[in-house]
């Protein structure tokens, strides 16, 4: 927003400098993107008549001009050729200094003295013509100062308005607000004019889709001066506030958006065809629009029209039909309100940004539509309009105030220093706010052109930043809570703790992947959260996997020399959950209303969230040296992985395995109270194939977090000074029977003596009965003594007769 200082001081007095009033506004209110100077910024510029002009003897382009100054005669040398004598012009006499720093002096061009300069308006900051000098009327006294009549010099500030705060988007509301940030009073510009002209009622109004609209006002200004230029101080305003003069009318129009925020659209009334349609664009209609560029329209467009076509696209810019031209004297002046996101979501599909779409897309209020409305026909009245006397309006619901209750002993605690109730109370007076004193609170009603003032939070800011945050204490806050992680926190840095010392080195890959994952994984496309507006192809779903990413990322590893590695992500895993009730569920995510109430559910969101930790091994997980050979990655490397972050998991062979594990070497993890945690195994030849890790062993895991149990700290148990009795144990069993279970049976019941059981052997065919198959286990026993044959026969059979009553085992003879 471009706010000229000479402009915002008819609204409010203010003694400041421009330094301090951009310091004042960045601590307060807005940023203050630059600060622009137009015109002259000191000296002297004066009225002159021209005496004589003619051509430089010595230079084709180059004019001289004798001007009187109003007692005295000098000459100035120019290149514009518009002045004549009799003319009256602006002089800017030696020793001024321009904007932009360039101080004026005498000079002497092609031989010829030359004392100031004759300005145009460019110089002046009057518009951005450049082509002439600027020609006054008689009404300018020959020898006065040019500033007697408008200022000669101009500040603008940028200001860099938030998206939340469209009252600022007009000088009149940064005058309310500088006045609420200094205390003082502000004032708007009076509303009077005369009536009788021709009446609006002659067109009519016809509001078809309201709930686009919620208000429209329309006037009739009928016998304006055909073709008039404004007058030079609102062409001076417009242009310092970023806007191009075209006519009288569009002038008003603009210089009354620019004033209030309200945008504002002018018809020339003959062109319009029975009257005024608010209606949705019809599919495939097309309207040329005034930068001459013809565009299609959509449905979803709100579009003013007459009876026959469209004039304007609603809140955007207007149609060359209905556009007011040198021969406009009848108008119909459009003053209404329009859903912002509608005309957000309309500029950006026409690709067409404006100064009105850019107001309108914040959300304007209603209740300003009759200030701006009276104040822009004031305006053509001056110009010699004659104002209607009735007005079509579509006004159906005006919106009520919002009423805020506010606790100053709640102000104080948000914002760090004690807040009085009067004090807030005053500040929030400043700001429009009717404010009330109820039960040691206050409830505030919110002017409607405020409307992101909707909670207790917010009010308190307001008052925080009118008091001043300087006057918080720098100290840190009390509190009572304790420092330190919380049991998740500390359970995900243990975890990543224990994965980083066992070899795997950390990697974060992004939650988006492309399609080709779904046919390299073999997963079902309807499985996968599918992103509507993704950022590329390679980002087109939000991942079910961690694996594919962190394959992804060993591909690129082995591309570039690497024989192997490890690796391990910490991540989300997304897949779609849909909600039952899909209403209830909109509802829920725009509001945070109706939602379940079981706790931690998430059936409402659509996208069920689940927090995993995924770990890949390949190739050469550490390389060979001259006395041990290189580990490779396999199932029982990762499987020794698992059993450290899963103290006591289960690993049982899945029926039909995951189509990216290779079959036979795959298992589902179980935790040890019975429940299903993850999966693990070796990555299918063709899945590695596909992730361009051919030729490569690859082993993978993936867990959900909340099962995994990492405990970095082993045990220490004291080395016997005892010698060891081996035993060996075997047995027939059926076919059936999971040599696994057999194995941990005799680890938690073989006796204290035990120190360890493993498999050596498992053998069918010759000699064993069919049907069954021959296991053999190695056993090792230890006491606090040295052990007997005797007693370690004894261990022995009990251990057999334990496995014969579990799982049908039977000792094999010979």
């Amino acid at each position: 927003m471009r706010v000229p200082l000479g402009w915002l001081r008819d609204y409010i007095d203010f003694d400041l400098s421009t330094d301090e009033l951009v310091r004042l506004l960045s601590l307060h209110s807005q940023e203050v993107d630059g600060v622009e100077r137009f015109g002259v910024e000191s000296g002297e510029v004066v009225v002159g008549e021209v005496v004589e002009f003619g051509p430089h003897p010595d230079a084709d382009k180059l004019n001289v001009a004798k001007v009187d100054l109003g007692g005295s005669e000098v000459q100035i040398v120019a290149g514009a050729p518009n002045p004549y004598p009799g003319a009256r012009i602006p002089v800017v006499l030696p020793g001024s200094i321009l904007a932009g720093g360039q101080k004026l002096k005498k000079a002497k061009l092609r031989g010829l003295e030359s004392y100031g300069m004759m300005m145009s308006e460019r110089e002046l900051g009057v518009s951005g013509d450049h082509e002439g000098i600027l020609l006054l009327d008689d009404s300018y006294e020959v020898g006065r100062p040019v500033e007697d009549y408008f200022p000669v010099g101009e500040t603008v500030l940028e200001i860099d308005v938030m998206p939340n705060r469209p009252d600022l988007w007009g000088v009149i509301g940064v005058a309310r607000e500088l006045a609420a940030i200094l205390g003082t009073d502000f004032r708007i510009p009076e509303t009077r004019f005369e009536t009788g002209g021709s009446p609006t009622e002659d067109y009519t109004l016809r509001v078809e889709d309201p709930e686009l609209c919620p208000r429209y006002d329309l006037r009739r200004v009928s016998g304006m001066p055909a073709g008039e230029r404004s007058p030079l101080g609102m062409r001076r305003r417009l242009h310092a506030a970023g806007m191009r003069p075209v006519n009288r009318v569009v002038d008003a129009t603009n210089y009354t958006m620019l004033e209030t925020g309200q945008p504002i659209h002018a018809f020339d009334a003959a062109k319009v065809r029975d009257g005024i349609v608010v209606r949705r664009a019809r599919s495939g209609e097309r309207m040329t629009m005034l930068d001459g560029h013809t565009r299609e329209l959509d449905e979803e467009m709100l579009v003013i029209a007459d009876e026959e076509r469209g004039l304007v696209v609603a809140g955007v810019m207007g149609a060359e039909d209905a556009e007011v031209d040198d021969s406009t004297t009848d108008v119909l002046v459009e003053v209404a309100t329009f859903v912002g996101r509608n005309i957000l979501e309309t500029s950006q599909r026409l690709g067409l940004r404006t100064d009105a779409s850019g107001r309108y897309e914040r959300g304007l209020d209603p209740e300003a539509v009759s200030y701006a409305r009276d104040r822009v026909t004031a305006l053509l009245a001056d110009a010699g309009g004659v104002v209607a006397a009735d007005v079509l309006s579509h006004y159906p619901e005006k919106p009520e105030p919002a009423r805020v209750r506010l606790r100053p002993e709640r102000a104080g605690l948000l914002l760090g220093t004690e807040i009085g109730e009067e004090e807030a109370a005053d500040k929030l007076r400043l700001l429009g706010c009717g404010v009330n004193g109820e039960d040691g609170a206050l409830s505030v009603e919110v002017p409607t052109f405020r409307r992101d003032l909707t909670r207790e939070a917010d009010l308190i800011e307001e008052v925080g930043r009118l008091v001043g945050l300087d006057r918080v204490p720098e100290e840190l806050p009390a509190t009572a809570t304790p420092g330190g992680l919380t049991p998740d926190q500390e359970k995900l840095r243990v975890l990543r703790r224990v994965l980083a010392d066992l070899g795997l080195a950390e990697a974060i890959t992004y939650p988006f992947g492309p399609d080709r994952w779904h046919e390299s994984l073999g997963v079902d496309p309807a499985k996968t959260v599918r992103i509507a507006n993704p950022l590329s192809e390679e980002a087109a779903n939000l991942r079910g996997l961690l694996l594919p990413g962190l394959l992804d990322a060993a591909a690129r590893n082995r591309a570039h020399g690497s024989r192997g590695g490890a690796m391990f992500e910490v991540g989300r895993g997304f897949e779609p959950d849909p909600a039952p009730d899909r209403e209830a569920a909109i509802r829920f995510r725009m509001t945070g209303e109706g939602g379940p109430e079981e706790p931690g559910s998430r059936r409402l969101m659509g996208v069920l969230e689940s927090h995993r930790v995924c770990g890949v091994m390949f190739g050469a997980i550490t390389p060979g040296s001259w006395n041990e050979p290189a580990r490779n990655a396999g199932f029982f490397e990762a499987k020794g992985v698992v059993e450290r972050i899963l103290p006591g998991a289960s690993f049982a062979p899945q029926d039909r395995p995951r189509p990216f594990l290779h079959p036979g070497r795959a298992a589902a993890i179980g935790t040890p109270d019975g429940q299903e945690a993850g999966w693990i195994g070796e990555l299918h030849p063709d899945t590695a194939r596909s992730f361009g890790l051919q030729g490569m062993a690859v082993a993978a895991f993936e867990l959900e977090v909340e099962h995994c149990e990492p405990d970095p700290v082993s045990g220490f148990e004291a080395f016997a000074n005892v010698p060891a009795v081996g035993m060996d144990l075997a047995l027939v069993v059926d076919e059936s029977v999971r040599v696994g279970e057999m194995l941990g049976a005799v680890r938690s019941d073989g006796g204290p003596l035990l120190e360890e059981a493993r498999l050596f052997d498992v053998y069918a065919g010759g000699q064993v009965p069919e049907g069954h198959k021959s296991v053999a286990l190695g056993l090792t026993f230890r006491g606090g003594e040295t052990l007997t044959d005797a007693w370690v026969k004894e261990e022995l059979d009990r251990i057999a007769r334990m496995l014969g009553e579990r799982f049908g085992a039977r000792v094999r003879e010979g």
